[in-house]
């Protein structure tokens, strides 16, 4: 057959470059899981879920990477000892039985995270602007008006116009940034109270834009939240309390966590729905190579920083394929 000939014309338009800046990420490092993320590990019982899971929170609490963490569970008591080492970060009042509002809890308190944040840059920045309108006898002459009652409301300036001593505004933790945050929801994906809850719909598509900030942090518009499920089925259809994960958090899942899996369902099932990001010959060749003994696990990373970091055998080795080596963009090649 004989090909057609196509011709080109090019237009003026559509040339504008959009901000890419703008991303709601954590700062982590080379190696580690850009977040915030929203990581689904996936194994039946007594495969190491819970354990892995531990080690990348300490990792993470290693990194400074959060501030706060969440948690949602029915089985805490039980499995408390694998989150201990997280000490006062994970605050008793921040862990919550699976319930309708469970998610819109968390959510309101990464909200007022964001409004005490707020209240604290107004006060840091009118703070700064004292003390710059204050440096010297000329400076304080030509305070204007609108300053002046600013800084009398704030109590900078007494009823008989004398400067106060005060001191500058502080952040009420080491590191000072908008909150950064973790919710770990273990086993929760049963439960009937949570699993059609309008909060995890929300969670599924927002979690990098919760809580939206009025003036940009570096690269970050949103506290935004990492979220980690916890769950013994993929996709349901097994019987039991164990449903599978709801469709909208598998299609905007950032990362996959696999155990040992001896179902050829549910392997089907999951090569069809990465067919559009990862090959299943690519995804079965990692998964056999990695899931060797009881307690191995693949990570699968559909938003890597270089497609040689696309897949991970028990977090600490990359799987690497001969064409991802190809495209790596890794500063230093190895």
């Amino acid at each position: 057959m004989e090909k057609t000939q196509l011709k080109v014309k090019k237009i003026k338009e559509f040339k504008a470059t959009p901000d890419t800046s703008i991303t709601n990420e954590y700062n982590t490092t080379k190696n580690g899981l850009r977040s915030p993320y929203l990581m689904i590990a996936v194994g039946v019982r007594n495969t190491g879920k819970s354990y892995t899971t531990a080690k990348i929170l300490a990792q993470a609490k290693e990194d400074k990477l959060y501030d706060r963490y969440f948690m949602i569970s029915p089985t805490y008591d039980s499995n408390k000892k694998y989150w201990s080492f997280l000490g006062d970060q994970l605050d008793e009042e921040d862990i919550f039985y699976p319930t309708r509002d469970s998610i819109d809890l968390v959510i309101s308190e990464i909200e007022k995270e964001r409004d005490m944040w707020e209240d604290y840059m107004l006060e840091k920045k009118l703070y700064d602007r004292f003390k710059l309108v204050t440096k010297n006898r000329n400076s304080i002459n030509n305070i204007d008006y609108d300053d002046l009652n600013l800084f009398i409301d704030a109590g900078f300036i007494n009823e008989e116009g004398e400067f106060m001593d005060i001191d500058e505004p502080s952040w009420h933790r080491d590191i000072v940034r908008p909150c950064q945050s973790c919710l770990i929801c273990d086993d929760v994906l049963g439960s009937s109270a949570l699993g059609n809850a309008a909060g995890l719909t929300k969670l599924a598509i927002m979690n990098r834009h919760l809580a939206p900030l009025k003036d940009p942090f570096g690269h970050r518009h949103a506290l935004g939240c990492a979220c980690i499920f916890l769950t013994q089925s993929y996709s349901g259809g097994g019987g039991g309390s164990h449903h599978g994960i709801p469709k909208a958090l598998r299609l905007n899942a950032t990362h996959l966590l696999f155990f040992k899996n001896k179902s050829d369902a549910v392997m089907k099932k999951i090569t069809e729905e990465l067919g559009g990001v990862v090959s299943e010959e690519q995804f079965l060749s990692a998964y056999e190579f990695a899931i060797q003994d009881k307690h191995d696990n693949l990570m699968l990373d559909l938003h890597p920083r270089c497609p040689t970091k696309k897949f991970r055998r028990n977090l600490t080795e990359f799987i690497m394929f001969p064409e991802d080596i190809a495209e790596c963009c890794c500063k230093t090649k190895k």
